[in-house]
């Protein structure tokens, strides 16, 4: 995933920050309506802006300009691309040249055959009796311990050996991950991502839909959404690949579900409760 200098400057020249040339040099004049952006809404940046470099701060005007455009799923101001602000910027590009915000493509309601696991979380439609409201303080109150460091997907240097989900489902996400520590050597987690921590609580609609997602109740984790992107199928989707077979099996075991190979999108999402 990535967002280019072509694009950081079409958001400024539309937010009314720029107004030279599309040319992908972020420049002085660029760097002044970045900075002054963030001056005037600094109390919604996520941390201290100012210590950022020049293109993390460029990031987080450009995600500014998405939320005040109308996309407040761009998620977290904090200058840092992840699938939150690539998803907020291709609804913003779609309603540029078609006039339109693009349409749901998935179902607000899954259909009825979709898969059904043997588990104790139930299923989408029962979210809130089962677990509680969304956003509730039970949807990150539980902890899940790593047997191995993740990387955060979308700042690789900074690493995780623990993470908030929903309660009730803290326990069992743990004992996946040590079940995958003991079936992937070191290398091969690295080498299929999975020690790429995608995301797990957060208080979005689902991406392409208009309802609530699982991660809005800390019920569903992301994987290496880089190299899962999506509307990625299986012909090009990492996670599909044959040697990720038993990655998805220690969540199967413990009655996860993969988007993925229930449905040959978001390969990056696994969620306990079934479709």
């Amino acid at each position: 995933m990535n967002i280019s200098n072509f694009d950081i400057q079409r958001l400024l020249k539309a937010g009314g920050r720029y107004g030279g040339a599309l040319d992908g040099d972020l420049g002085p004049k660029s760097m002044t309506g970045v900075n002054g952006l963030l001056e005037s809404r600094a109390d919604e940046a996520a941390g201290q802006y100012k210590r950022w470099g020049e293109r993390r701060r460029a990031i987080a005007a450009f995600q500014l300009i998405l939320k005040h455009a109308g996309f407040p799923d761009v998620g977290a101001i904090d200058g840092l691309v992840g699938p939150d602000t690539v998803q907020a910027y291709s609804e913003w590009d779609h309603l540029q040249r078609e006039g339109e915000r693009p349409a749901p493509w998935r179902p607000d309601d899954e259909p009825e055959d979709g898969p059904v696991v043997e588990n104790s979380w139930g299923r989408q439609r029962d979210m809130d009796r089962r677990f509680g409201p969304a956003g509730g303080a039970q949807c990150t109150a539980g902890k899940v311990n790593l047997p191995f460091s993740m990387r955060i997907a979308w700042d690789k240097r900074s690493t995780v050996r623990r993470f908030s989900c929903h309660e009730d489902v803290a326990q069992s996400a743990e004992r996946v991950y040590t079940r995958v520590a003991g079936a992937y050597s070191p290398e091969d987690i690295r080498r299929l991502g999975i020690d790429l921590f995608g995301g797990c609580y957060n208080y979005r609609k689902k991406r392409g839909g208009s309802t609530l997602s699982t991660h809005a109740y800390g019920l569903a984790i992301d994987t290496d959404p880089e190299r899962n992107q999506l509307r990625w199928t299986r012909d090009r989707a990492r996670l599909a690949q044959p040697d990720a077979e038993e990655f998805w099996r220690c969540w199967e075991a413990e009655g996860w579900l993969s988007l993925g190979r229930a449905r040959d999108f978001d390969w990056m999402h696994v969620q306990a409760p079934g479709l």
